[in-house]
């Protein structure tokens, strides 16, 4: 098979994303604090983008922390060089405090049952936040969990106020799966779903709708397979690697029309190697997602419709201009903090 420099350079890039790069230490750092400046992203009409100035070293995931800041995990680093880092910052000024370094590839981060969960490599993490609400030195609590060679991806706290991660598709037969960690019992996760390649992002709505993403990889029938958004119902099998797209069956994997028939459907698709490493439920429209596509350098915005316990949406592009969207935050004032993985930057989009 003969590839093009484009399909190599996008190849390239989804390993470096996904095999990213936990841990002990607390110091300040002292970051440059100039005022916000407005950014040269494209919006639609009556939107605002302005960039906070804070410089981050490869960015991953991003969370509402205690006193009003924001708590984000960056590689700081090359992918394995165990250098990964955990800063809390001030949107006002873009000062940062740094909670955590040594960190090995930190690509999720949650706050849940009085600790700081980190998802590092093929660990699962816990730091127990001391009395001034600081985490302490992270402990494992799950080691060596099936992958694929990449990434873990991002941690989601339930309404239930469990922990959500992913275990991606590789070879191990616990990959490929969505689990559920009750932090009293952190050591038996339960399983959620199955038949995910890389079930990277994950979001609750006020309803308590699970809503993922789904990075597909590799060839199926001689092409790539198109990236997804899922509506988790418990026990659901997505198809992965038998099927794929909207219940098509990858032949090459073993896949037949009467097996992909009985597995669940996605509620949109997007294109293949378009790599959607987050998701928010927008704070300005109803029924509507936000999707970071960090190939395709754009924010979506999936307006859906529900379908008995399933849903179908419509994707249309939202925010562009990106080096490589990273993750989605919705601030408790309702608006939207994106962070770019390529070049450090932190933009909050707001609709006066």
């Amino acid at each position: 098979m003969v590839w093009s420099l484009h399909r190599l350079a996008n190849i390239v890039a989804y390993a470096l994303l996904l095999c990213l790069a936990a841990c002990t230490g607390a110091a300040q750092q002292a970051l440059p604090s100039p005022t916000p400046a407005l950014t040269n992203l494209t919006l639609p009409p009556g939107y605002t983008a302005v960039s906070i100035p804070v410089t981050l070293n490869r960015p991953t995931q991003m969370i509402n922390a205690p006193n009003g800041r924001i708590w984000i995990a960056q590689l700081n680093g090359g992918e394995r060089d165990g250098t990964g880092q955990l800063l809390s910052v001030a949107l006002e000024d873009g000062t940062a405090e740094l909670l955590l370094s040594d960190l090995f590839k930190p690509t999720g981060i949650a706050l849940l049952d009085g600790a700081l969960w980190i998802a590092a490599g093929r660990d699962i993490l816990r730091a127990p936040l001391d009395e001034n609400g600081r985490p302490t030195k992270p402990e494992i609590v799950l080691s060596q969990l099936p992958f694929n060679g990449r990434s873990n991806g991002t941690l989601t706290v339930s309404p239930d106020h469990t922990l959500i991660y992913e275990t991606s598709g590789g070879n191990d037969p616990d990959s490929g799966k969505l689990w559920e960690l009750d932090p009293a019992n952190p050591t038996q996760p339960r399983q959620l779903a199955s038949g995910l390649k890389g079930a990277y992002a994950h979001v609750f709505d006020e309803n308590g709708r699970l809503w993922i993403t789904e990075i597909g990889d590799g060839a199926v029938n001689g092409q790539q397979p198109p990236e997804e958004i899922n509506l988790v119902v418990p026990g659901a099998d997505f198809g992965w690697p038998g099927c794929y797209g909207y219940q098509e069956a990858a032949l090459n994997r073993g896949g037949t029309a009467a097996l992909c028939a009985q597995t669940r459907a996605p509620v949109v698709l997007f294109s293949p190697q378009s790599t959607p490493t987050s998701i928010a439920i927008s704070p300005w429209q109803p029924d509507t997602l936000l999707v970071a596509l960090w190939i395709d350098k754009m924010v979506m915005r999936v307006s859906y419709e529900l379908e008995g316990d399933n849903a179908r949406g419509t994707a249309v592009p939202f925010i562009t201009g990106f080096a490589a969207p990273q993750h989605l935050l919705v601030l408790p004032d309702q608006s939207l903090l994106v962070s770019d993985h390529a070049d450090g930057t932190l933009y909050r989009i707001t609709q006066p």
